[in-house]
Formats: C-alpha cells, sequence, structure tokens
C-alpha cells in the first residue's frame, strides 16, 4: 500500500504567520531573494535553518501554489463552460471533471494493483456511481415537468385573467393562436 504524504513540518511552517508570510513572500519572488537572503532574514530573527531545509519548503511551496493555480484555472474553466452551455449545470461539470479524473486513474493503474483490488469493493462503488447519476437524471427530469407544469398552470392563469378583464382582446389572441396552429399544421 503506498505512503501518504504528511502534513509539512519544517521549521518554517511552524514559525509565527507574520515571519512566515514575509519567508513566503521572499519565496515568490526569486528575482529579489535568494535562499542566502532568506537564511540570513531569519537568522537575524535569531531562527537557524539551512539553505537546503529553506530550498525544500520553497519547493512545497511553490507546488502547493502551482497547484492552487491549476484548481483555480479549472473552476474558472468549468464555471465559463456552465455560463455558455446553461442546460448543463455545476453539478453536471463537476460529474464530468470527476469522471474523467476517475478513468484516468484507471488507465494508470499497474497490472499488478489490479490482483489486490477487490471485486465486490469495485463493484459497490461502481453501482454507487450508476445510482448518483440515475438519480440526478430523475431530479432533473422532475424539474422540467414542474417547470412545464407551472407554465402551464401561468398561462391558465393569463388567459382566465384575460377573458375576463379583456375579453375583446381575449378573443383576438385565441383567434391569432388559432391561424398560426392552422398555418404550422398545414406546412
Amino acid at each position: 500500500m503506498g505512503r501518504r504524504k504528511n502534513r509539512s513540518r519544517s521549521k518554517i511552517s511552524q514559525l509565527p504567520p507574520e515571519i512566515r508570510n514575509t519567508v513566503d513572500a521572499m519565496v515568490q519572488d526569486p528575482a529579489d531573494f535568494t535562499y542566502n537572503d532568506i537564511r540570513e532574514y531569519l537568522a537575524s530573527l535569531d531562527i537557524k535553518i539551512s539553505k537546503s531545509a529553506i530550498g525544500t519548503y520553497a519547493r512545497d511551496l511553490m507546488a502547493s501554489l502551482e497547484a492552487l493555480a491549476i484548481s483555480q484555472e479549472s473552476i474558472r474553466a468549468m464555471m465559463e463552460t456552465a455560463a455558455k452551455v446553461p442546460e448543463v449545470d455545476a453539478v453536471e461539470i463537476i460529474n464530468r471533471i470527476a469522471g474523467q479524473k476517475i478513468v484516468q486513474a484507471i488507465i494508470n493503474k499497474p497490472d499488478e494493483e489490479w490482483t489486490d483490488l477487490r471485486l465486490d469493493k469495485l463493484l459497490k462503488e461502481a453501482n454507487g456511481m450508476t445510482k448518483a447519476v440515475a438519480y440526478k437524471q430523475r431530479i432533473d427530469l422532475q424539474n422540467k415537468e414542474d417547470v412545464a407544469a407551472a407554465a402551464d398552470e401561468l398561462k391558465a392563469e393569463f388567459f382566465s385573467a384575460l377573458s375576463t378583464e379583456h375579453p375583446d382582446l381575449y378573443r383576438q389572441l385565441v383567434t391569432a393562436l388559432d391561424r398560426h396552429t392552422k398555418g404550422a399544421a398545414n406546412q
């Protein structure tokens, strides 16, 4: 079984926030600050840290910031897609991304690890995903039906009020609708 990466316990990560924030800013500005500059800054505060420890912390920090930037870009792209395709909601986009990641993980899984996988667990997880997709489809269909029913009710109320309050306008509207309906049926 693979090792889990523990949370960072470096000396820098345990510093007070104001000092760590300064170190983080220095790490993110390599044009102006070297690891020696960071070490000297910390030494001025009576904090002794090796250059290699600073390098390890800097690598981990930059990797975390890069992962965060990639996540934010993915979310931005997802939201842009959702805005362009209103019939696909954010949940559906997240499900698609998760599905792509799952497929990629399956493809990348070495063959020897498949023999260690319990079939009942795999089937249970696949069944859970299938149920989640079916549930979402059922909810989407129910929402469409509810919207259609509400629209029909609104139309009925509108025509009822129109026939009572403006009978001449109501007759004109019904005549125009009949004409368009017959014209569409003849085409």
